[in-house]
């Protein structure tokens, strides 16, 4: 069967193809039409999904608005983006990963939970995918970001179904889960992980309640004279652990350019440095411009632990950036040894590995 099939989409490989190369013109008139088109997290659900053992064809509406349509759940996945990578690991279905993005090797938690995946084919990046590479190994279900958008008429035409997932905050990637568990059969892990999530606000909204809430400054990757404003994912963190996002009255949903003037005047109590940033807490400390910023002045300088994930990002172990920063935040209400405890949990339930203390304290 697979062959058969191979040898149909092989046919249709070249007229595919150029169809692509035609869409990389039209880029930006294909993206603004996704846009256009995409329904929001609370309406872009799913019209009918079956389990692994239900009979029937799995219809889902995807995150681009797109209808997909799988005759079963899908066995082998290609992953085009790192986030929905992550997810067939929290999902349990990484082992159905034929092919996945670029730069795997760079990715820490891969190699902790199913190092497999270093030796798979590597098809793209968010700027450009590998259509006959992907088509070659014959999958099941392509997962691709919506910044990948320009490339799902190419696989389609070859009769690979593509799931297009844009999960921007926490509903979408709740819903991207819940997508992708439907799609691969395993709806119950989806859901397990969704409610665990919902079992970590709640908590975290009882450690800090009654509670001062610090004003916090997340900085961005490339400097700290750019921050996170409330539309981004880090704000919606902030919130969680009980701060008050220093940015909120910016605008822009991507990291926004500051002034030393505006920093000194949002007199942050905490700066927070991403996992991935290009400088260092100590930096920040030194530079003398920012010697009358109360974080700064009282050493509440602090970056998340990056030797794992990167949980200030939409990946299914965000929620331990917030439960994190609760621990940064009210440090006398949820302390480092717990927040240590219930991260090693989380990977141990979700990714079935035994995380080292160490990378979260170092």
């Amino acid at each position: 069967m697979k062959n058969t099939r191979f040898l149909q989409r092989a046919g249709a490989l070249v007229l595919a193809l150029s169809m692509a190369v035609s869409l990389a013109g039209c880029g930006q008139s294909a993206a603004s039409s996704s846009q256009a088109t995409s329904q929001p997290a609370s309406s872009a659900a799913v019209s009918s999904a079956a389990s692994s053992e239900a009979q029937g064809p799995i219809r889902l509406t995807d995150q681009a608005g797109r209808d997909v349509e799988l005759e079963a759940p899908a066995q082998s996945l290609v992953s085009c983006y790192y986030i929905t990578t992550y997810a067939t690991l929290a999902l349990g279905v990484s082992d159905r990963v034929v092919g996945l993005e670029k730069k795997a090797e760079t990715r820490p938690v891969y190699q902790m939970a199913d190092p497999s995946l270093l030796e798979k084919p590597q098809l793209g990046t968010l700027k450009e995918f590998d259509v006959e590479a992907a088509a070659a190994l014959e999958p099941d279900l392509v997962l691709m970001p919506v910044k990948l958008m320009d490339y799902v008429d190419a696989l389609t035409q070859l009769g690979i179904p593509v799931l297009v997932v844009d999960p921007e905050d926490q509903d979408r990637l709740e819903e991207m889960l819940t997508l992708i568990g439907q799609a691969c059969g395993v709806e119950d892990r989806a859901q397990s992980l969704i409610d665990y999530y919902h079992e970590q606000e709640d908590r975290m909204a009882q450690l800090t309640e009654g509670q001062e809430s610090p004003l916090v400054y997340m900085g961005g990757n490339s400097s700290y004279l750019e921050t996170a404003t409330d539309a981004m994912y880090q704000g919606s963190l902030i919130a969680l652990a009980g701060g008050r996002n220093a940015a909120a009255d910016l605008e822009g949903d991507y990291w926004t350019e500051v002034s030393y003037e505006s920093l000194l005047a949002m007199a942050p109590e905490v700066i927070i440095l991403p996992s991935a940033a290009s400088y260092t807490v100590e930096d920040v400390l030194n530079d003398a411009q920012l010697a009358g910023v109360p974080a700064v002045e009282e050493g509440r300088v602090y970056q998340m632990p990056g030797q794992v994930e990167e949980w200030d990002s939409p990946v299914p172990s965000g929620i331990l950036g917030a439960l994190w920063l609760t621990s940064v935040l009210h440090p006398d209400s949820y302390s480092q040894e717990e927040f240590v405890a219930d991260a090693q949990d989380f990977y141990r339930e979700f990714y079935g590995f035994e995380l080292d203390a160490q990378l979260l304290t170092a």
